[in-house]
């Protein structure tokens, strides 16, 4: 009976668990939605002249002319392998599944500069680990799929021409669905293989501000803020205890649901033109993760009570910060090159990592070139991200109930066709 409290009891964390992280942690945070600023490492907040800036800092929208549309996707390939650190379990990488992240921007921008609007959609938090039959801690979690589209809604005005504000509603309707694999013994005493399919979906509200400033010429400075989204999740298990397995009392097919916030997010930028057409551009994100201290889960059929007793998880993320520098170059006024790098941290303390966000911190590169027809207003970029997970190994002296070393890199693939008229 322990053994299938605590898989069910892991199954309904993991779900709920990689919500949030999915969708705003450094780990599955997927930024990469314009390929301009894909070149430039994110490194946008003071300045980006692209309806995307609609996504960053909606102040931008006021820096634009006239209507602008933009449509593209990034191709995300990630690489994760896990091994035990003692040497006792099989090593194995994770299914090698790409993800596409698809994303499309309108704007319009008064004659006089002063107004701008902005509506976009694009899919910032999805993701998909899967991890093959036999894996070492697939009681944990053996596969998860994140959708989380996004829709925003913005808005800015410049009162002068040196400062410009912005404002954006975002509506995020999320849906996850976990697949957990486990171990265990049936009536006639055989050790058996038994499945959950849990799915889960909630809609969260909220919104941006940012700040665009030109004080002097060739400086650029910018702030955004990205506030806080309450997910009220709720979700249906259904279960395959295994063969030969009749005692259903505890594992059997219910309801789960829990409360979670995400966090603020802050971006500071400041960008100088030392000479026409070179451009630099210095980032700082900081994320406010400690909001996230632990999880608890609420199940609806829970006639003894180990399930919601067992289902608060103490997580104690830390506040992040990510840095990013960025360089634009133009040789002539049609072409434009850029290159950029940083570096991530990740807020997973030791103690709660595990199989569902391998994640460490990171380093990034990132490049991009791009080309604009000034006749016809037609444009096309694309750019390239390779992220370098360093190597990270958590133990039980670390307080952490799956040990194990995870490995990790991903490369990302975006491409953006736009027109302005």
């Amino acid at each position: 009976m322990n053994r299938r409290h605590t898989s069910l009891i892991w199954a309904f964390g993991v779900l709920v668990m990689a919500c949030p992280l999915t969708s705003f942690a450094t780990g599955y945070y997927i930024g990469e939605h314009d390929a301009v600023a894909n070149g430039r490492g994110l490194a946008v907040t003071a300045r980006l002249e692209e309806p995307s800036v609609l996504f960053y800092n909606p102040a931008g929208l006021s820096y634009l002319e006239g209507f602008n549309l933009s449509i593209g996707g990034t191709v995300i390939i990630p690489r994760f392998s896990y091994s035990d650190p003692e040497g006792r379990k099989p090593s194995m990488d994770a299914k090698k599944d790409n993800i596409f992240a698809p994303h499309v921007y309108f704007t319009y921008t008064t004659k006089n500069q002063k107004w701008g609007f902005g509506l976009g959609f694009n899919s910032p938090f999805g993701l998909a680990v899967k991890w093959p039959d036999g894996f070492a801690l697939e009681d944990k979690t053996a596969a998860i799929d994140l959708k989380m589209p996004t829709v925003h809604l913005a808005a800015s005005f410049k009162p002068i021409e040196q400062l410009s504000i912005g404002v954006s509603l975002r509506v995020v309707p999320a849906s996850v669905e976990l697949l957990q694999r486990f171990k265990l013994v049936n009536d006639q005493g055989d050790m058996v293989y038994g499945y959950g399919d849990l799915g889960a979906s909630a809609v969260g509200v909220g919104g941006a501000f940012g700040i665009m400033a030109r004080p002097i010429k060739n400086l650029h400075l910018g702030f955004s803020y990205i506030s806080r989204i309450k997910f009220n999740f709720d979700g249906d298990a259904s279960y395959y205890p295994g063969d030969g397995v009749s005692d259903t009392r505890v594992f059997h097919d219910q309801k789960g649901s829990t409360s979670l916030t995400s966090p603020d997010i802050f971006s500071f930028g400041i960008g100088y033109e030392p000479i026409k057409n070179l451009y630099f551009e210095f980032d700082f994100n900081y994320t406010l993760w400690s909001v996230y201290k632990d999880l608890q889960i609420d199940f609806s059929n829970d006639p003894t009570g180990v399930l919601t007793q067992k289902g608060k998880q103490k997580k104690d993320w830390k506040d992040t910060p990510t840095y990013r520098l960025a360089c634009e170059y133009k040789p002539i006024t049609e072409v434009a090159l850029r290159l950029a790098g940083g570096y991530d941290v990740t807020p997973a303390p030791d103690s709660t990592l595990g199989p569902e966000l391998p994640d460490s911190n990171r380093i990034f590169l990132a490049f991009g070139a791009g080309y604009k027809d000034k006749k016809t207003g037609l444009k096309i970029d694309a750019a390239y991200t390779l992220v370098l997970f360093r190597d990270r190994t958590v133990t039980a002296s670390d307080g952490n109930p799956s040990p194990a070393t995870y490995k990790g890199t991903a490369h990302l693939v975006g491409i953006t066709a736009g027109v302005q008229f």
